[in-house]
């Protein structure tokens, strides 16, 4: 008979999962609420027109492919936040929120002239049917935002780092309000105000972004107050370490990200209905991926306290639970998709419009497939910020630049244009790289919380 020894017990479990549901409560609250500013814009650029939103698609696609890196990097701030908290040490807390606002402007200084230099190629490299023009100018616009949501990344994640997310939801509910107000007033010209098109969704966005940043920073602030001896010297050597423990996860969600938007740029190949259509099927299943990477937050986190704290069945327990609860939710999801996708595409395009007949045919037939990947993509975001929780993110980089880039971008390529799959093709290529991931990073997660194993934190 086995001693259990390492076994948590039933009241345990109940009490990990009972601490992750607080925190991942109002943490997945201000994911809906981060992504419902995409939705509230998408939306009303869909009433715009199937030009402009096939354009606000291309623009995004290309805008995203460097962005995603950049808040990957700031991502950072959270699991050095939250490991120093656990550890009692205020000092840690107050150098990395520091050294994640001054991170944020050095980035934004190198990636914004990059932005515009790249809004201007576009006439030049934008596939037949897609409006360049009105790309470039949503480009130019949406990318004023940058410096903002990447600030707001590190107020973020100091504030939930530290058991404090609920101002965070607040705050980004209050940007959901603003920006359904301001997308369109500014695109469809409200009163005295002049109507900007899709310029004036992009404007929305962008003084969303500052409004909303803006409005944490002194909230964040309180709470990491600046301590004794945090001179220059110090902020340069954590923004180091907030580099060095950042980049592969920029580069992580580089490659997942760059996966699906590689994906939107080789869709309108397609055709311009063909990439609306991703577009509008990628915004549903975005939407509910919100709830699985709300709860990975609030895993991270709880991995990341019991690390700091040197609880290795804490951390282990944490990340299961955490893992478990995202899978679960995301089969419900999977399932309302499969049974109503109709209602759901409904919330950004006029299914009952015969003109769009095509288009919710395509977005319905890729809503199918991602009802298939959708499981798979909890359980790998979930894993993959239990690893962050634990400073592992060299091992994640490697196993994402490999299934998403190898496995997912080449299946689809085969299946779409060697074998004739069309749109469906490249979505089967995405299902395959998530279905790798999320084997690799749970294997990578058990294997780094085994008992017994010398090191906790840290890569190996």
């Amino acid at each position: 008979m086995t001693s259990g020894a390492h076994l948590p017990s039933s009241s345990s479990r109940r009490g990990e999962l009972a601490a992750l549901l607080r925190l991942a409560g109002p943490v997945t609250l201000s994911q809906f609420a981060s992504n419902a500013l995409t939705l509230v814009s998408t939306a009303v650029i869909g009433r715009l027109g199937e030009a402009q939103l096939a354009a606000a698609a291309y623009a995004n696609a290309t805008y995203y492919l460097v962005f995603i890196v950049l808040l990957g990097v700031m991502l950072s701030v959270g699991p050095r936040v939250a490991q120093a908290h656990g550890a009692g040490d205020a000092a840690g807390v107050s150098r990395a929120l520091r050294g994640g606002l001054w991170l944020a402007l050095g980035l934004s200084a190198l990636a914004l002239p990059l932005m515009w230099g790249v809004a201007a190629l576009l006439p030049a490299l934008a596939p037949e049917g897609i409006r360049a023009d009105l790309s470039a100018t949503y480009l130019r616009l949406y990318a004023l935002g940058m410096l903002p949501m990447l600030a707001f990344t590190a107020l973020r994640g100091t504030l939930e780092g530290t058991g404090r997310p609920r101002t965070v939801t607040a705050i980004a509910l209050g940007g959901v309000a603003l920006v359904a107000l301001l997308s369109p007033a500014l695109a469809f010209g409200w009163g005295p105000l002049p109507a900007l098109g899709l310029a004036g969704a992009a404007a929305a966005s962008a003084l969303t972004a500052w409004g909303t940043a803006l409005a944490l920073l002194p909230v964040a602030l309180r709470r990491a107050p600046r301590v004794s001896g945090l001179g220059p010297r110090h902020l340069r050597a954590e923004v180091r370490a907030l580099l060095a423990l950042g980049w592969p996860i920029g580069l992580t969600l580089g490659a997942e990200g760059g996966m699906f938007s590689v994906t939107a740029l080789l869709m309108a190949r397609f055709g311009s209905e063909a990439l609306a259509a991703h577009n509008v099927a990628l915004q549903v299943i975005t939407a509910v991926f919100m709830i699985p990477l709300g709860l990975a937050t609030a895993t991270g986190i709880r991995v990341a306290h019991a690390a700091g704290a040197g609880d290795r069945a804490g951390a282990r327990r944490a990340g299961l639970t955490g893992i478990a609860v995202a899978a679960g939710v995301m089969v419900c999801f999977a399932g309302l998709e499969l049974l109503a996708p109709r209602t759901v595409l409904g919330v950004f395009v006029n299914v009952g419009d015969p003109g769009n007949a095509a288009l919710i045919a395509t977005a319905t037939a890729l809503l199918a497939i991602a009802a298939l990947f959708q499981t798979v993509d909890g359980v790998q975001v979930t894993a993959n910020a239990a690893l962050r929780g634990l400073h592992d993110t060299r091992w994640p980089l490697l196993i994402s630049l490999g299934a998403y880039w190898v496995v997912g971008l080449g299946t689809g390529l085969i299946l779409a244009f060697g074998l004739d799959g069309g749109p469906r093709g490249l979505w089967f290529g995405l299902t395959a790289g998530l279905v790798t991931a999320a084997a690799a990073l749970l294997t990578r997660f058990l294997h780094r919380t085994r008992p017994g194993r010398p090191e906790l934190t840290g890569a190996d």
